[in-house]
């Protein structure tokens, strides 16, 4: 039997910014912006959810098709901005199994006068967050896989970092930015290394903050004895401090710079490493990359590691 039926499960509106009744007032066009007579912002948007099921190769696929939307608060210093983010999640599933994945098409609009915001975006998922003035969308992996995260900025919808596993973070005390340090590994799903013509790359380095990418390098290997031993998966990462400045938390996931605040300039963030390990090998050997943080930035000329091993370089 061949299914192609679309069933249509329903519609959302969503309203935001200073709304006022409008039961004697013309709606305006869905997704547009108006003005009342009061002055105040009115937005307005509608849209529908599906579910469509059909053959594929004799299996019977159900395609379901959903939005919402969701007001999230960006900071830009100590200003609050609230967004309004229209979601669309399309996923596929079939029905003997399940697939975890979805596209999403993201797009934002901000609803007060204090800064103008709109964007969109649109990946491939299995899961969506907010925070730290960031969306964050992990694609997670299947047997012999390792996830994949990307985080996006929330001003401008723009990738901003991403790794595979897991990253680290580091942290102002009384500020949303952020940065984020981490590794992606020839096993992260979707094997986003490919087609990056480096034969021998082991993996990325990246530096992000919550608002651009900064900068990333790119880890060969050199042909050595133990080249053949290495793992293609995410290193152990941790944050170390280098002194009293710098507190490193959740058993070196996350650190905090403790000098620094809200007036915080690139030369704040410093006094800590990353250490990457990767253990090889029968007998659980390992080796160590270790690079300092200078000014916001990751200081390769001072990185201690075999450099008989590991070629490092910017991508």
């Amino acid at each position: 039997m061949k299914y192609s039926k679309l069933i249509f499960t329903g519609s959302v509106i969503a309203m935001a910014g200073f709304l006022t009744s409008c039961n004697d007032k013309p709606k305006p066009t869905p997704g547009d912006t108006s003005v009342t007579p009061s002055g105040k912002a009115q937005y307005s948007d509608s849209a529908s959810s599906s579910v469509r099921v059909f053959d594929q190769n004799g299996k019977v696929c159900i395609q379901q098709s959903n939005t919402s939307y969701e007001v999230v608060e960006a900071y830009e210093g100590k200003t609050k901005i609230p967004l309004l983010l229209k979601v669309k999640k399309t996923e596929l599933c079939m029905a003997d199994s399940v697939n975890k994945d979805k596209v999403y098409e993201i797009s934002a609009k901000s609803v007060m006068d204090s800064k103008s915001v709109a964007w969109e975006a649109k990946f491939v998922a299995t899961g969506l967050e907010f925070k730290d003035n960031t969306m964050i969308a992990t694609h997670e992996g299947g047997e012999g896989e390792e996830d994949f995260i990307k985080i996006f900025g929330l001003f401008d919808g723009k990738e901003v970092f991403s790794c595979s596993y897991g990253g680290l973070k580091v942290s102002i005390p009384n500020v949303k930015e952020k940065r984020f340090i981490g590794f992606t590994s020839r096993k992260a799903v979707a094997q986003p290394l490919k087609g990056q013509g480096e034969e021998n790359l082991l993996g990325l380095i990246r530096f992000g903050s919550s608002s651009k990418p900064i900068e990333a390098f790119a880890v060969n290997l050199k042909r050595s004895k133990i080249s053949p031993k290495m793992p293609t998966s995410t290193p152990d990462m941790v944050l170390v401090p280098a002194n009293t400045n710098t507190t490193a938390i959740e058993d070196g996931k996350t650190l905090i710079l403790m000098k620094a605040n809200e007036n915080f300039q690139p030369a704040d963030v410093k006094d800590f490493s990353v250490k990457f390990t990767f253990y090889y090998g029968d007998d659980n050997e390992s080796t160590d990359i270790v690079i300092p943080v200078v000014n916001d930035k990751l200081n390769l000329a001072a990185a201690k590691y075999d450099k008989e091993l590991f070629d490092i370089k910017p991508f």
